[in-house]
């Protein structure tokens, strides 16, 4: 069993010429452990998966794979009953349901892949899902607008322009126009068209898709002010021919494209300080705040599901349901009831 370290990215971004001789029956259990992502990449997103795809079911795969090394596990001599244990495992860790979920995913990819090659006989965790997600708990808990101002206002005493107009356009971005994490951490400075106000946004899923964004003037003057503010003596760092928009200051990558965990760092520290931060839910809390609070304004679900760019209008229709009960408390009916059998008994 090679160590996690071992168990590198690296053999995804430049595929093994031995791998595309070999015939399926000659892969060996550890040399699919050693060189998983050659094979994964053929079985996930229709096999034609982004970077950005491949890095975060790399990431994940790979943290479970360490979890088997520390318990003397070979990965593909796991369990059904095994499996549970790391879910279990993952619930105590207090992952959110949403986040158990994605890895997951990955893992079951992991093993689906395995399948096909016919290293195992079947995937051990087909059947496990993550805990029950409760979306409306993350409806419940949109920010209102004073509520993101408040985190605004944390931004804006940052003495750093950069960081002080970047932290506040990723929050535009999610919270006023329903962008999510990945849309943000996609961007690129080509897709904004500055004369007409459009974002061409790169949407989840499929790498190709463009979907056009129509920004308020407000989140436009956030995203001038967050251009004019980047050093121009700093140079940005390309993804080919594409210039990322949301830019990282770390040292390891600075003035890079920013990390999707970059970005939940930054709001999640801006949650804490200005004391909003709920336990369980992520940033994507933001995209819900913008369906919410444009639902309560305008009543018009047609419009919430033209911004959050939903496919399924069913989705769309949780903001007006939550609403609605949220608005009418119908079993006040049988409290006024009770309250006038009580009042009827007293005369």
């Amino acid at each position: 069993m090679p160590d996690n370290e071992l168990i590198a990215t690296s053999s995804f971004e430049a595929e093994s010429n031995l791998s595309l001789s070999l015939e399926p029956t000659v892969i060996t259990p550890d040399y699919f452990i050693q060189h998983y992502p050659e094979f994964l990449r053929r079985y996930i997103a229709k096999g034609s998966p982004s970077q950005d795809t491949m890095q975060s079911y790399c990431i994940r795969i790979n943290r479970f794979m360490a979890w088997c090394v520390e318990h003397k596990r070979h990965p593909l001599a796991m369990s059904d009953y095994q499996m549970h244990i790391y879910r279990d495992y993952l619930v105590q860790k207090s992952y959110a349901a949403d986040t158990i979920q994605s890895k997951l995913t990955a893992i079951k990819a992991f093993y689906h892949t395995a399948l096909k090659l016919g290293l195992i006989k079947e995937n051990p965790c087909a059947d496990i899902d993550a805990p029950y997600s409760n979306v409306a708990n993350q409806l419940i808990h949109a920010y209102r607008p004073d509520q993101m101002k408040e985190v605004c206002d944390i931004f804006m005493e940052e003495p750093d322009p950069f960081l002080k107009w970047r932290n506040t356009a990723i929050l535009y971005l999610m919270g006023v126009e329903g962008l999510r994490n990945v849309e943000v951490h996609r961007s690129c400075l080509e897709d904004i068209d500055w004369d007409q106000g459009i974002i061409n946004v790169r949407g989840k899923g499929s790498k190709g898709r463009m979907d056009p964004v129509f920004p308020c003037r407000e989140t436009m003057e956030v995203l001038r002010n967050y251009v004019e503010a980047i050093d121009p003596n700093k140079k940005i760092k390309k993804d080919g021919m594409l210039t990322p928009f949301i830019l990282s200051d770390s040292n390891n990558n600075e003035f890079g494209r920013i990390s999707r965990n970059g970005i939940r760092y930054i709001m999640n520290k801006a949650l804490v300080s200005a004391d909003l931060k709920y336990p369980g839910l992520s940033c994507h809390v933001f995209r819900h705040s913008c369906g919410t609070n444009l639902y309560a304004e305008t009543k018009d679900l047609r419009l919430v599901q033209d911004t959050l760019r939903h496919r399924d209008p069913k989705v769309t229709a949780r903001y007006a349901h939550l609403a609605g009960r949220l608005e009418h408390r119908s079993t006040s009916v049988i409290a006024k009831s009770m309250l006038q059998s009580d009042k009827n008994n007293h005369t």
